[in-house]
This record gives structure tokens, C-alpha cells and sequence, in this order.
């Protein structure tokens, strides 16, 4: 049975099984289970439901789903593409460091990044995977990560070590003894073992990655940092720490000979600004079939503020509310391109000719007196359709020209450089709103323009390019205007302050200001004109172009702004459900003993849930005694075989739920 006889000079023996003992194996019985088989056709739509009460056509459930994925995939694509260039200069700077720290001749003196990453330590994550990468096809480099829940006692971090460095199938071992390997007999923590693994390989920098260094073991790092400070001088060990308070406090975890052997430099992450991935996703009108609304967006902004949370869980606060537009929203299926020349079900006709902005279109057509063409909106289905892709074109291009009113002044509000700007995102909500057209950042930029010389007018006109046709004439006519001067002062308006004065009067003992203003030059006064027209077209363009989105025919279909959902699945309400599961058990339960009692005491509901009542029932003291009393009344059973019994019973179950 055994291959080797056990003896006083064996320290082990080798059991080798026997062809006999085969049957001693127990039988480990495989649970059958049916495969099924799903047609590739559908297999990528089999999450996506029919709507319309299960009477949406399975084709337009597959163009729905074909839809999301063409507006939300290059959506995704220029988030990744904005945090990516958003950590270039991070991780060129980190880079850098880690390449020439390592070709340092110092011996037990270990080169350590310390990268502030804040509260949110999201983005750290993604810039140690790029220099991690970069540093494995520039320098063969060796890059190991580490967490404090891996490392609980020094030889699980040298051991881990180990086995990031020289395996990459497992990352830690299990057994403490000898291991027999290319690099000769070593114990699995020994760090001889990435020594001839640096050696054999001409590895450049063995990068170890602490991730939230200050929930560390302080005790522990400084231990480790003083172990691998001896391996300094055959190991090109670089540390990398993640910090989210601050050096200072860092630094009081560790010891002062640990500290002596660790040479910091300090890095910090740009972290990204939700309002610009809010304004790159909005404003790009390739994909764009929809707009998110005011409420919505005012939602996912203002969760991002009161909390903190990562580009991450705004990126996914944004793909919901693309999922709920076209996964719960029948009429989604009418921004495809394909239905624009066929007819639909004549369920999704009905769904139109309920929405509010369908009533609001017929009685505008009833007021201008097109009484045939109302009728037949609501009678005639190949008609409707027709209206219905004429007014989704339409108020496509209305959209888009109010969207590029929004840049327009959100561009000249950085030209100027006025004391108080608003961000993109809050002029795109106001603007959703029809707010932002008589708002205070539209007449404040305007009263600044009247008030430009003629080389930041030029300056203003430039940054708007050619989206406004009437400002080329104006743009080419001061050209000509600033050479015609040949000064290389610059021009200025009527309304400038540099032309007005103060004057003081010395009335009844009295002392008056008044403002007097300077005669204008007849260059002055040309400008004065132009800036002007400058004034005015910019005045009537945002006047235009700042229309309401609500009085679209078919805004419902274009923006979406429904709260609801969002608000269901990101903002979490813990005390709400806790409160309704102990009021009302039978919701969670789904139990048919509590039919009869929905909101009522019953001698059915956990013992839990009718304490919680009683509670509620209560004043501000609760008396044990009562409590107890009327607990016994509802949970007792009447005329019990054994009262002394029952009675214990129902005692051990109130003083375990209490």
C-alpha cells in the first residue's frame, strides 16, 4: 500500500495508492442539467422585453435594443477617450520617475512615488494599469499590486511578492516550505527567488503598488519597508503610494527608520470634472437621437456633488438613463431611421396620440383653422406617421440649434472672463427649462460685449468662428476698421468706462457726484455703431435660438426626463424599506397567512413586525409591562394545554425580538 516502509531515518513516506483501493473513492454524482440552446438572432436581444403590454412587435424590440447600442457606444468611447488624456501627464510624470529612480546608485535607499489621489481613488486605479503597462513594454518591468486584505503578516507579503514576480497563474502560496525550482531550493518567501528571476530576466524596476496605503498595518509597512531595504541593492524595488489624505499623515504611520530609507516624490491627480463629461456627452450631435431633460440632469449632477463618487458611477448614471429611454419607452422605435418610410403598429399610434404635446399640436392646428388636417391626425394613421417624422426632423435641428446657442455662451462667457460664469451643464438645464434666455448670465454677457475695445472684440469674434452668418460682415468690417486707424491703440465704444468721469459739486454745503461723459473721437463713434450690430445680432440670435423644448411637438420622444427610475435605483432609501418590510411583512414574505391583515396586528406576522407596531403605538416612554402584556395577548394561544409552558415560550420569543 505504501510505496516507502516508514523507518527511524524517513522523515516522511509517499502513499501510493493501490488498484485496490480504487473503490474506497466516493462517487461524486453530477448534477444533470438541460442545455439550451438560444438562436444567435435573438440571443443578443433576450434581455429586452416587448412593451405595449406584450404586444410591441419582437422586431422592434430588436431595434430598440440595436438603437442603444448605437447612441451609447460612442458615448462610452468619448468618456474612455476624456479620462485617458485627462491622465496622460500623470502617467508620463510617474513614469518618468520610476525609470530614472531605478538607474539610482543608492543602496538601501528605496525611490517611492507618492500620488495624492483624494477622496475618490477611483482614477488611481486606472493610472497605475497605464504605467504598469508602459513600464512592461518599455523596461520588462515587474509591477505588483497590493492590498491591505492580502497582506495580513510580513510573510504573506513576501510570499505574495514572490508569486506576482515570478508566476503569473497564482498569486499567493499556500504552503510555507521549500521550493525546488529554477532558481534552486528556496523557501516560497525568501526574496532570493525574485533576485534570480531579476537576474535571469534583466528586469529594470520591480514596481510594488500600494493601494489605500494609509488602512496599512503601520507596524507591518514599516517592517516591510526595512526587509526590502536590505534587498535594495540586488532588487531595483520602487514603491508607489496611494495616498488620499496627505503626506503629513502619511508619514506618522511609519517610523523614522523606515522613513530613512524611503526618498519621496510628490504627485497629484487632476481629477476629472463630471460637468465636462456631461458637456461632451450633451453637446456632440453625431449619435444624438435624444436629450436628457432639466429634472434628470439636475438629478445625476447634483448626486454627483452631494456625494462622493467617481467618473465611473456618473458614466453609469448616464448609460441607465439611456437604458430606460429605449428599454422602457415604446416610442424610442420612432428616432430609427428605418421606420421613417414605413408604417407602424397601430399601438404605437395610439401611444402618440396621447402625449400631451400631440393635444397642444392639434389645437394649434384647430386656432390656425386647419380643421381637415387635425381631423385626419387623429383618424388617418399614414398621415399621422408623416407628421410624426416631420416633427422628430424638425425638432431634431430646433434641439441642436438651441444646444449650440448654449456653447455659443457658454464660449463667450471664457472670452470675457466675466467675475461670475456658470458651467455648461447649468446652462444647458436652464436652457432645457426656458430659463436661460431672460436669465442674468445672458444680460450680463451681453452688457459686457457693448463695453469691448476693438482688439478684444476681435478676440470675441474669432472664438465664435462662422456659426453666425451675420458676424462675418461685421467681423470683416472691423478688419478694416482697426487698419484704416494705424494706431496700435485699440478702439473703443461709447459705452466703455474709460470715456466716462467723475465730477464733483459743491451744492448748499453739500457735496454731489455725477458722471460726465467724454466727447468720442469719429473712429470712437464707428465703433460705437458696430459694436452695436454686434450687439444686436447676438441679442436676436440667442432670442431665437433659446426657444422652449416643451413646445416641440413630440418633446417626450426627444428628451427624456423622467426621474423615477433613476431615483429608484441610485438614490437608495434604507429607513423607507426597513419601515415598510416591518409594517408590512407580507410584502417581502409572500406569505398567504397574512392575507387578511395588511396593516393591521395579526398574530401571523414575525414577532419582529408586531413589536415594531406596538412601538409605533406607544407614547414617547414605553412601559415594559404593557408592552410585554400586549404582546402575550396578540402571540398567545388561547386556552393553552400547558399555560406555564406557553407562557415561556412567548416570553423567550419577546425578550429575543425586543
Amino acid at each position: 500500500m505504501f510505496g516507502e516502509t516508514l523507518s527511524s531515518d524517513n522523515g516522511c513516506y509517499v502513499w501510493s495508492p493501490d488498484a485496490d483501493t480504487e473503490h474506497l473513492k466516493p462517487n461524486k454524482k453530477r448534477r444533470k442539467t438541460a442545455k439550451v440552446h438560444h438562436d444567435s438572432a435573438t440571443c443578443d436581444f433576450l434581455n429586452t422585453v416587448p412593451l405595449l403590454k406584450g404586444e410591441e412587435a419582437q422586431g422592434y424590440v430588436q431595434k430598440r435594443a440595436a438603437l442603444f447600442d448605437s447612441v451609447w457606444q460612442p458615448q462610452q468611447e468619448l468618456i474612455d477617450k476624456i479620462s485617458k488624456k485627462s491622465n496622460t501627464g500623470t502617467v508620463d510624470d510617474i513614469t518618468d520617475f520610476v525609470q530614472q529612480a531605478s538607474r539610482s546608485s543608492s543602496e538601501a535607499i528605496i525611490p517611492s512615488a507618492l500620488v495624492i489621489v483624494g477622496p475618490n481613488s477611483s482614477p488611481f486605479t486606472s493610472i497605475a494599469q497605464a504605467v504598469a503597462l508602459r513600464l512592461r513594454r518599455e523596461d520588462k518591468a515587474i509591477v505588483i499590486s497590493t492590498t491591505p486584505s492580502e497582506i495580513t503578516n510580513l510573510k504573506a507579503a513576501l510570499k505574495l511578492i514572490n508569486s506576482y514576480a515570478t508566476t503569473s497563474s497564482s498569486r499567493s502560496g499556500n504552503s510555507d516550505g521549500p521550493r525546488r525550482d529554477q532558481y534552486g531550493r528556496h523557501l516560497n518567501y525568501d526574496l532570493q527567488i525574485l533576485c534570480d528571476h531579476v537576474n535571469n530576466h534583466a528586469t529594470k524596476e520591480v514596481v510594488l503598488v500600494f493601494h489605500d496605503s494609509e488602512t496599512f498595518d503601520g507596524p507591518l509597512l514599516c517592517e516591510l519597508i526595512e526587509v526590502i531595504s536590505l534587498w535594495k541593492d540586488r532588487i531595483p524595488f520602487v514603491f508607489l503610494f496611494a495616498i488620499k489624505t496627505s503626506v503629513e499623515l502619511f508619514q506618522e504611520k511609519l517610523s523614522q527608520t523606515a522613513i530613512q530609507h524611503l526618498q519621496g516624490a510628490q504627485f497629484e491627480i487632476a481629477h476629472l470634472d463630471v460637468h465636462s463629461i456631461f458637456e461632451a456627452t450633451m453637446a456632440s450631435d453625431r449619435h444624438r437621437l435624444f436629450w436628457l431633460g432639466p429634472g434628470l440632469s439636475s438629478l445625476i449632477l447634483q448626486a454627483q456633488q452631494e456625494s462622493i463618487q467617481s467618473i465611473a458611477s456618473f458614466t453609469r448614471s448616464l448609460q441607465y438613463a439611456h437604458m430606460t429611454f429605449f428599454f422602457a419607452n415604446p416610442l424610442s422605435i420612432l428616432l430609427a431611421d428605418s421606420v421613417a418610410t414605413g408604417p407602424l403598429q397601430d399601438e404605437i399610434y395610439e401611444c402618440v396620440r396621447n402625449l400631451e404635446s400631440f393635444r397642444l399640436f392639434a389645437e394649434r392646428l384647430l386656432e390656425q383653422g386647419h380643421v381637415d388636417k387635425a381631423r385626419r391626425i387623429l383618424n388617418d394613421n399614414i398621415f399621422l406617421h408623416a407628421e410624426i417624422m416631420e416633427g422628430i426632423k424638425q425638432g431634431k435641428e430646433t434641439l441642436k440649434i438651441l444646444i449650440g446657442a448654449v456653447e455659443r455662451l457658454y464660449s463667450m462667457q471664457a472670452t470675457l472672463r466675466l467675475k461670475t460664469t456658470e458651467s455648461w451643464s447649468a446652462l444647458y438645464i436652464k436652457a432645457m427649462m426656458r430659463e436661460l434666455q431672460d436669465s442674468a448670465s445672458v444680460r450680463d454677457t451681453l452688457l459686457a460685449i457693448r463695453k469691448l475695445p476693438s482688439d478684444a472684440m476681435a478676440s470675441l469674434l474669432d472664438s465664435l468662428g462662422d456659426s453666425i452668418p451675420e458676424l462675418i460682415t461685421l467681423k470683416e468690417e472691423l478688419r478694416q476698421m482697426v487698419s484704416a486707424t494705424g494706431s496700435t491703440e485699440s478702439l473703443r465704444s461709447e459705452h466703455d468706462t474709460k470715456h466716462e468721469s467723475l465730477r464733483t459739486t459743491v451744492v448748499a454745503q453739500k457735496v454731489e457726484l455725477s458722471k460726465h461723459s467724454s466727447s468720442l473721437s469719429k473712429q470712437d463713434l464707428v465703433y460705437s455703431k458696430l459694436v452695436n450690430q454686434v450687439n444686436g445680432v447676438l441679442r436676436d440670435y440667442l432670442h431665437q435660438s433659446l426657444v422652449d423644448p416643451q413646445e416641440l411637438f413630440l418633446h417626450e420622444v426627444l428628451v427624456f426626463d423622467l426621474k423615477s427610475p433613476h431615483r429608484e435605483v441610485f438614490i437608495p432609501k434604507p429607513r423607507y424599506a426597513i419601515e415598510r418590510a416591518l409594517t408590512s411583512p407580507r410584502d417581502y414574505l409572500g406569505c398567504g397567512c397574512c392575507t387578511g391583515a395588511h396593516y393591521g396586528l395579526s398574530a401571523t406576522h414575525p414577532a419582529t413586525s408586531i413589536l415594531y407596531q406596538l412601538y409605533l403605538e406607544s407614547g414617547a416612554i414605553v412601559n415594559i409591562s404593557d408592552l410585554w402584556s400586549a404582546f402575550h395577548t396578540i402571540v398567545g394561544t388561547d386556552n393553552p394545554d400547558d399555560e406555564d409552558a406557553e407562557q415561556e415560550r412567548v416570553l423567550y420569543v419577546f425578550c429575543c425580538r425586543l
